[in-house]
C-alpha cells in the first residue's frame, strides 16, 4: 500500500471517528433512549389491533393461516409464539363478522400509531436541530396519512406473501425452471422485505421531520437502520430457535417482554439513524 493510500485510509477511518463520536454525543444529548421508550409504549399499543386486522384480512381474503407467520419472518419481526400461535388459532373461528373486527382494528391502531409518529417527528427535529413550525393538526394529520401508507404496503407485502407460492409454481410449469434452483419466492420475500423497509425508513427520514431534505441526504441513515435491524433481528431468531426458554417458562409473560423489547429496538435504531443522518448535516454545513 503505497503512503497516498495510507493517507486516504487514516483519514476516512478518522472521518468515520469523527461522525461515530458525534452521533453518540447527540443521541445522549437528544434523550434518544427516553425517546424510543415512548414510542415503544405506543407501538405495542398499536401491536394488538393491527394484529386484528391483519387476522380478519386474512379471513376476508381467505388468505392461508400459516401467510402471517411466514410474513412477519420475512419482515424480520418479532412476535411472541404465544400471541402468534393465538392468532393463528382465531383465524380458524372467525366468522362473517369480520367486517365489523376489520374496522374495530383499524379504530383501534390508527390513534396510537399515529401518537408514536409525532414522537418520533420531535426526536428527528432534534436531530436535526430545527423547531417544529407545523401545527397540531398538521402533524396529526401527517402522522395519520403515514401510518395509513405503511399500513397499505404492509397489505401488499401481505398479499406478495400469500400469493408468491402460486406465481412460482406457474413459472416453474410454464417456462420449465428447474426445482433445483433456489425458491425463487424465497428470494424474492427476503429482497422485497429489505426493499421495502429501506424505503419505507426513507420516506419517514425524509417526510417526517420539520427540515428541508433531500432523499440522498438521508439514505445513509436509512441504510444503518437496516443494517443494525437485520443483525438484531437475527440474534432474536437465533434465541428464539435455540434458547427460547421464555416461551417455556413464562409463557406470554416472556412473549410480552420480547415484543417490548423488540419494539424498543426498532424505535431506538430508527432514531439513531435519525441522528446519523443529523451528523452528517452538521458536517457539511461546517464545510
Amino acid at each position: 500500500m503505497s503512503s497516498g493510500d495510507k493517507t486516504i485510509l487514516h483519514s476516512l477511518v478518522k472521518s468515520l471517528g469523527r461522525v461515530f463520536e458525534d452521533v453518540v454525543r447527540s443521541s445522549h444529548r437528544h434523550h434518544c433512549a427516553d425517546s424510543a421508550a415512548a414510542m415503544a409504549f405506543d407501538f405495542v399499543f398499536a401491536v394488538f389491533p393491527g394484529i386484528l386486522v391483519i387476522s380478519t384480512l386474512v379471513a376476508i381474503l381467505e388468505i392461508p393461516d400459516n401467510a402471517l407467520g411466514k410474513l412477519m419472518l420475512d419482515l424480520g419481526v418479532v412476535v411472541p409464539l404465544p400471541v402468534l400461535a393465538i392468532v393463528e388459532e382465531n383465524l380458524r373461528h372467525l366468522a362473517r363478522s369480520s367486517d365489523r373486527l376489520f374496522f374495530l382494528g383499524v379504530i383501534g391502531i390508527v390513534w396510537p400509531a399515529s401518537a408514536s409518529m409525532s414522537t418520533t417527528m420531535s426526536a428527528l427535529n432534534r436531530a436535526y436541530g430545527v423547531e417544529e413550525g407545523r401545527s397540531f393538526w398538521l402533524r396529526r394529520g401527517l402522522s395519520l396519512v403515514l401510518v395509513v401508507s405503511l399500513g397499505m404496503s404492509l397489505v401488499v407485502l401481505f398479499n406478495f406473501s400469500a400469493f408468491g407460492g402460486q406465481v412460482e409454481t406457474w413459472l416453474r410449469t410454464n417456462w420449465a425452471l428447474s426445482n433445483s434452483l433456489p425458491s425463487l419466492v424465497g428470494l424474492s420475500h427476503r429482497a422485497g422485505a429489505m426493499v421495502g423497509t429501506l424505503l419505507v425508513v426513507t420516506i419517514i427520514y425524509r417526510v417526517v421531520p420539520d427540515a428541508r431534505l433531500g432523499w440522498l441526504e438521508v439514505l445513509p441513515g436509512s441504510i444503518l437502520f437496516l443494517i443494525l435491524w437485520s443483525f438484531i433481528a437475527a440474534g432474536f431468531g437465533y434465541y428464539v430457535s435455540n434458547f427460547g426458554y421464555y416461551n417455556l417458562v413464562t409463557g406470554l409473560l416472556g412473549g410480552v417482554i420480547i415484543l417490548l423489547l423488540s419494539a424498543y429496538l426498532v424505535a431506538f435504531t430508527l432514531l439513531l439513524g435519525g441522528e446519523l443522518n443529523g451528523s452528517l448535516q452538521r458536517m457539511r454545513r461546517r464545510q
